[in-house]
């Protein structure tokens, strides 16, 4: 299996479609120049971008390993003669007559396109097929993003900058347990997403478990429910026949009662209106009753008028009351605060009366005057302990007589006045009225007296038509109670109906009374028993059977289900344990292998000297709960966790280095190709780009580099960008590429196993200038 052909379009500089065909390795030809493909040219001639296309192509996810920052940057940006493009395409065409690639075809072509929408196509041999599809196919080849098929200046000294740990993932690539580990991955993956299932499943067997069990217990129920329900019918049937025979005999009773009081009801009526016709006759011959009405009407109008004048006289009453109370002398209690001024003005009052009290006892003339003096000191007495009583208080209340003023009085005198004259006024025509009122009385009592006789008559005619009226209405309360009654029967019989209808699905027609006796509290009881008994049951669904069933299917379905997920977890395990016991092994026998062959290739560049690596435990703490674990390791625990790791020595001929930073830049380099070669030595991958990895390199160490680049060449192909005529001197085909003014990279092919030494020499020298040529110059070819 070998690299064919490499197609590009839109990629990068390669705007126009580009195509680059490869030498196979010189175990499948066996040509002077074989295995090593060269590409050469000036810096920024976009050589390198090669080496990018077929990265990408085999899967590379990291803009920053394809030397982008946003996936647009892969696809040509354009410039100031052409425009930019929209995709970007890279096809890697494999010979795959070794079936290396494990597909049935000779020919295998693998096609990655992306757009500026970030969108990206992956095909084989023209079918579209996932990313994963395309890493599991080239892993098993021996191809892959992360192993060392492309090879950058940096990348190869980035393995003595590597961390142990990282540096045994080199080690595992080279060994080809790559697809030992995506085994693994994806077993370890089955077995946590086997064992969410398992969680589900238990979880619904659970759920479903009691609702099975309730089902069951349905299911049992329901048999027996079949049985009470046929005697419950069996004892309904013969109550609702026995009530429907009786129904219809209250009903039949009241049916004829209700027509007996009905014909009383309407001979009654007929009397009634008779004597009411004989009532209305009798007070038409009681007289005409207009004069009687008449006086009534005047007597009406005159005790009107003099019920409003003894209102109007009331309104003056109390406007004359208000009146007096105005002109009455007001009197006012006002709170006086008791401050310092208060108790000055009171200590002042009593001073006064001191004074004249002393002037009163030296005035004294007589003992009569004794008796005045000891009086008034009993007041001044009185006065000094209300002082004293108001001085531990706030406020005290004082009484204050306001009498009205003058002139306010007399103008109350004559409103006073004219109310009284208004008053007397009022009485005058209230005597006129009274006398009236009681000459129309009179007149009144005459003409009563002379219809007494017409209405004696009429007061008879009427008495007996209410006695009548009583009679008829004491009737049709009976007949109304007896339409209650039956309407009640009625209102029973619609109920045992609609009993009949929802408890037996029958109707009343159908009931047959056979005319046995029936203890009807009895067969209530029996009935009220197996309805409780139906109750106690429950309301029994008739599909209950079905879905117990189904159910049951369901319950034993997930039962198998999970028997199923535990066998495959156990099996699952068994696949981990055998990929880790496989990875352990191939990786075990590669170092030992590697490292014989890193010991010699370093012998070889240096001259001498001493290399080695070690197999080393790194220390590390663990993760609580890690999902990536094995089963048996993923019990949760905290402590410090080993992991193998490699470790490089190397000390060339003559110095005593203890470390690898202790290295040159140049030794560093070569102690990387070193390393690589003996990697490639010992699992030779199908094809190897090398992107200027011997840059740093002398004319003496590059000679030693061609030596074994044309050594290996015989196992894997290479493919070489360089600026080295070392390299180019040990390529088959050499490609040069440019950059014209547009802005994109084009291609110079030549076979050098068919150009003579002269020639070869001017296309070397012809590529040094090119390379040393001034950045604003324009390229070589």
């Amino acid at each position: 299996m070998y690299l064919k052909k490499l197609e590009m379009s839109g990629f990068k500089s390669f705007a126009n479609k580009t195509a680059l065909d490869f030498l196979p390795d010189c175990d499948i030809t066996h040509n002077t120049k074989c295995g090593i493909t060269a590409i050469v040219g000036p810096n920024g001639s976009g050589k390198s971008n090669v080496a990018d296309a077929i990265r990408f192509a085999i899967g590379e996810q990291s803009l920053k390993n394809l030397r982008g920052k946003k996936s647009e940057d892969v696809i040509f940006a354009g410039t100031d003669k052409k425009s930019r493009l929209g995709t970007a395409s890279v096809t890697l065409y494999f010979d795959n007559s070794d079936k290396r690639i494990p597909i049935e075809f000779a020919e295998v072509s693998i096609t990655r396109k992306i757009y500026r929408s970030g969108e990206s196509e992956y095909l084989i041999n023209g079918a579209r097929v996932r990313l994963l599809d395309i890493v599991d196919l080239l892993a098993k080849a021996g191809i892959g993003k992360d192993s060392y098929c492309v090879i950058t200046q940096g990348m190869s000294d980035a393995v003595l900058n590597a961390t142990p740990v990282e540096r045994r993932s080199i080690f595992e690539d080279a060994a080809g347990v790559k697809q030992y580990q995506i085994e693994k991955e994806r077993a370890l993956r089955k077995l946590e997403s086997t064992r969410e299932n398992l969680v589900r499943v238990d979880s619904l067997l659970l759920e479903i478990e009691p609702h099975l069990k309730n089902l069951r217990r349905q299911a049992e129920k329901a048999s027996q429910g079949k049985d009470i329900a046929e005697k419950l019918h069996a004892k309904q049937f013969s109550l609702y026949s026995f009530l429907w025979n009786n129904f219809q005999g209250e009903r039949g009773t009241l049916v004829g009662e209700r027509d007996g009081v009905q014909k009383q009801v309407f001979d009654l009526e007929v009397e009634t209106n008779t004597l009411a016709s004989e009532v209305a006759e009798a007070s038409k011959s009681m007289g005409d009753q207009a004069k009687e009405e008449e006086l009534n009407h005047a007597l009406d109008a005159l005790r009107d008028e003099a019920n409003i004048l003894l209102r109007d006289r009331s309104i003056v009453d109390g406007k004359i009351e208000i009146e007096k109370e105005k002109q009455k002398v007001e009197e006012v209690v006002r709170v006086i605060p008791v401050d310092l001024n208060y108790v000055q003005k009171a200590v002042e009052g009593i001073r006064v009366h001191q004074e004249e009290l002393i002037q009163r006892i030296q005035n004294i003339e007589k003992l009569e005057d004794l008796q005045d003096i000891r009086e008034f000191a009993q007041v001044i007495q009185q006065e000094l302990y209300d002082l004293h009583q108001k001085s531990g208080e706030r406020s005290v209340k004082e009484k204050k007589i306001i009498a009205m003023p003058e002139a306010e009085k007399k103008q109350s005198d004559a409103k006073l006045a004219s109310f009284i004259q208004e008053k007397e006024a009022y009485n005058k025509r209230l005597e006129v009225l009274q006398q009236s009122i009681v000459r129309n009385e009179q007149s009144l009592v005459s003409v009563r007296e002379a219809s007494r006789v017409g209405r004696e008559t009429f007061f008879l005619k009427e008495k007996e038509w209410r006695e009548k009226e009583y009679t008829l209405t004491h009737l049709k309360d009976r007949l109304n109670e007896v339409k209650v009654r039956l309407a009640r029967v009625e209102v029973r019989e619609e109920d045992l109906i609609n009993l009949v209808r929802a408890e037996l699905s029958m109707s009343v027609e159908d009931l047959r009374y056979d005319g046995s006796s029936l203890d009807r509290e009895k067969i209530e009881r029996e009935i009220s028993r197996l309805k409780v008994e139906v109750e106690h049951i429950g309301t029994i669904d008739p599909l209950i059977m079905e879905e117990y069933q189904e159910m049951e299917k369901r319950f034993d379905f997930l039962t198998r289900e999970s028997a199923d997920l535990k066998q495959a977890t156990e099996s699952l395990r068994t696949v981990i344990k055998e990929m880790e016991q496989k990875i352990d092994k191939e990786f075990h026998d590669a170092f030992k292998e590697i490292k014989k062959k890193f010991e010699g290739y370093f012998r070889i560049i240096f001259g001498g000297g001493k290399a080695e690596i070690e197999i080393v435990k790194i220390h590390t703490r663990r993760r609580i709960g890690d999902d990536t674990l094995s089963d048996e390791m993923i019990e949760e625990e905290q402590g410090e966790n080993e992991e193998m790791g490699i470790e490089i020595f190397a000390c060339p001929p003559g110095k005593k280095i203890t470390n690898l930073s202790m290295l040159s830049g140049g030794e560093r380099s070569l102690t990387s190709l070193a390393l690589l070669f003996a990697i490639i030595s010992y699992n030779p991958p199908p094809f190897a780009v090398l992107d200027e990895v011997e840059a740093a390199l002398d004319e003496a160490n590059s000679r030693r580099f061609s030596s074994m680049l044309r050594e290996l060449s015989a196992q894997t192909q290479f493919i070489a960008i360089t600026h080295n005529r070392e390299t180019m001197s040990q390529a088959g085909l050499l490609y040069g590429v440019t950059m014209g003014a547009d802005g994109v990279s084009q291609l110079l092919s030549i076979r050098l196993d068919q150009v003579v030494d002269g020639e070869l020499g001017r296309i070397v020298k012809d590529s040094e200038s090119s390379r040393t040529a001034e950045e604003g110059g324009k390229p070589k070819a």
